[in-house]
């Protein structure tokens, strides 16, 4: 019983910030590279705000995610998240800029959030995650970004300017968000700045 009042406590919670997520007008246009990235305030799995305005001064790395999806974290031989493809690129990236920030956001919302965010907590444990899953449940985040895929990626400077935005990688070798930051911290503009994503359809809240 205490459990199960404190697990809806924990969702009303996240179901309250998730509201007032995004600082913009639900209205705004959709992220572009070049200009400031659009402020979010989301709840983690615990119900903690986190907000980009947290990580000033710092290179924030976006992963749209959503666990029931191959690309992204459901176990499958084309998942970045069970083959490790992740874990690798944010040890890569923290070698490069060890004040890097990676976070995943979830705006999946074609199953009850209860359901959205135990399974984000049981997969962040399977895959020994440490980044946060933020939980974008009403999708306002997602759309002022325009993520479209999970997983889509976004890397922002530590001017809060957005830089690159698009795929993961060309699915072989490269992997643009890994040339994304070296660029950057080698004071150079990430080329390219824009791909195509790849991955399941961003399952927003009809």
């Amino acid at each position: 019983m205490r459990r199960s009042t404190t697990v809806r406590t924990l969702i009303g919670l996240i179901a309250a910030a998730s509201i007032g997520a995004i600082a913009a007008a639900p209205s705004a246009p959709v992220a572009k590279v070049g200009s400031a990235a659009p402020a979010f305030k989301l709840p983690d799995l615990e119900g903690k705000d986190i907000s980009l305005a947290d990580f000033k001064g710092k290179t924030v790395i976006l992963e749209w995610f959503c666990s029931g999806c191959p690309w992204s974290g459901k176990s499958s031989p084309r998942s970045v998240h069970s083959t490790g493809q992740v874990k690798n690129l944010i040890a890569e990236i923290k070698k490069i800029d060890p004040n890097a920030v990676y976070v995943l956001v979830d705006s999946t919302a074609n199953m009850p959030m209860d359901k959205v965010i135990s399974t984000d907590k049981q997969l962040k444990a399977q895959y020994g995650l440490k980044t946060p899953i933020l939980i974008d449940y009403n999708g306002k985040v997602g759309k002022a970004y325009g993520a479209k895929t999970t997983p889509h990626m976004y890397v922002i400077d530590k001017k809060g300017v957005l830089r690159y935005q698009g795929a993961f990688g060309d699915r072989e070798k490269e992997n643009y968000v890994l040339d994304a930051v070296k660029a950057l911290k080698a004071g150079e503009d990430p080329k390219p700045a824009t791909t195509k994503p790849w991955g399941c359809g961003v399952k927003y809240k009809r």
